[in-house]
């Protein structure tokens, strides 16, 4: 039995990440439960040891000494015990130790059986809990292979799932790529964790940053809010704890390296990095960058502000291809945006709005559409969060918290567009 039995252990240890306690514990098991099957004894008689140093296994029987012939496998007869034991008498305990060779094939694959069993699920323990205190970070994985909606991906030891829910749309998954995820979810199942990843939250968003940008990984640098609308655009706001360093340029970085990192991981997804301000109309006017509204005005009790635009032309710009701009400072700034022009606030015509979170203008007869604006439809077929609806969408960002009073930037560099650093 031993040999194979040994090299049942062998295969335990070999990239298992047990302590060596565990393992003995384990191998102790499997040869108690093999040796009561085999030798048939009340199994509080049977006592293992076994040695992780040596590889030495023992196995002892305690068993009652009958002076007659023994009637169960409990007692042995007074001419055996005492070539164990020479001063044993009868109804005295004695224990006996078992050859591992008297155990025989049956028993060490029985023990080799539960072994290889119990390693599984110490595995699967050790997997859930490794990755239960991942959820909320982020992670590399590869991709293994897709079954219809759903994309396998290779965590190292364990595979986890990126349902389409979770998925950046029309992104391409092709076996063998590297991809950063984010841990949203992680449950126990009797075959093993069962880990839920994402592509298309935005704190992925957050945690690629901090891999990029050294100055946010020590936290000088802190993203105060994310708003996102996977595989087309971000925005992320910064402000700096260290008044000597530029938050927006450090997470740009030169050239535009830093945040294009960022881009290339998430196929292309454009970044707007802006400056966070406590006032809510300076964070506004930063949030709707690379446009710029006249003024903003705020109504603390409706929650809401409106950014005022002195022409259609800027107006277009203002709500963005689709109302994509306004959406994403709602979002960010966690107040219900509204888009007017000047004429529309002083109670002029109005040129259509919508009350959650932007405004969209209704057609201008003969006027163009401004240079990378979509046309503009009705305004509940716009201004859904991410597609058309008539209901209103409110903002899903939760409203910036307010930290302790900082020196804020002015408007004009903190809403520089990234997009110039090749975003």
């Amino acid at each position: 039995m031993k040999p194979n039995f040994i090299e049942a252990i062998q295969q335990l240890e070999r990239g298992k990440r047990m302590s060596r306690e565990t393992i003995r514990e384990i191998v102790e098991s499997a040869l108690l439960s093999a040796a009561r099957k085999t030798l048939g004894v009340t199994p509080e008689r049977v006592e293992v040891l076994y040695s992780d140093a040596t590889g030495d296994m023992k196995v002892t029987v305690k068993r009652v000494v009958v002076a007659g012939k023994p009637a169960t496998p409990d007692e042995i007869s007074l001419v055996e015990a005492k070539r164990t034991r020479a001063d044993a008498a009868a109804g005295e305990e004695v224990t006996i130790q078992i050859p591992m060779d008297d155990l025989g094939r049956i028993a060490a694959q029985t023990a080799k059986h539960i072994v290889l069993q119990r390693v599984r699920e110490v595995e699967r323990e050790s997997q859930y809990g490794e990755f239960k205190d991942k959820i909320g970070k982020a992670v590399t994985s590869v991709v293994k292979q897709r079954r219809g909606k759903l994309v396998i991906l290779d965590l190292g030891d364990v595979e986890s799932v990126l349902p389409g829910s979770e998925q950046i749309p029309k992104e391409d998954y092709r076996p063998g790529e590297h991809l950063k995820v984010y841990v949203a979810d992680v449950t126990m199942t009797p075959r093993g964790p069962h880990i839920i990843a994402s592509r298309s939250r935005p704190e992925l968003v957050r945690f690629l940053f901090e891999a990029e940008v050294p100055e946010v990984a020590q936290g000088v640098v802190e993203i105060k809010a994310v708003a996102r609308e996977p595989g087309s655009r971000s925005k992320v706001a910064v402000m700096s704890h260290d008044r000597n360093v530029d938050p927006v340029g450090a997470c740009i970085g030169m050239k535009g390296m830093r945040v294009q990192a960022v881009v290339q991981e998430l196929h292309g997804e454009k970044m707007d990095v802006v400056m966070w301000a406590e006032d809510p109309e300076t964070f506004l006017i930063n949030a709707l960058s690379p446009a710029k509204p006249t003024r903003v005005v705020k109504d603390d009790a409706a929650r809401s502000m409106i950014a005022v635009a002195t022409d259609h032309n800027q107006l277009t710009h203002l709500i963005g291809r689709g109302g994509q701009n306004a959406r994403l400072a709602s979002k960010l700034t966690g107040w219900k945006v509204e888009i007017m022009t000047e004429a529309e606030l002083r109670g002029g015509p109005a040129e259509g709005t919508v009350a959650d979170g932007t405004s969209v203008p209704a057609p201008v007869e003969g006027a163009a559409p401004a240079e990378g604006a979509a046309p503009t439809e009705a305004a509940g077929d716009v201004m859904a969060p991410v597609e058309p609806s008539t209901e209103p969408a409110m903002p899903s960002a939760e409203p910036a918290a307010p930290t302790e009073p900082t020196a804020d930037a002015p408007a004009a560099p903190a809403a520089e567009s990234p997009d110039k650093a090749g975003t």
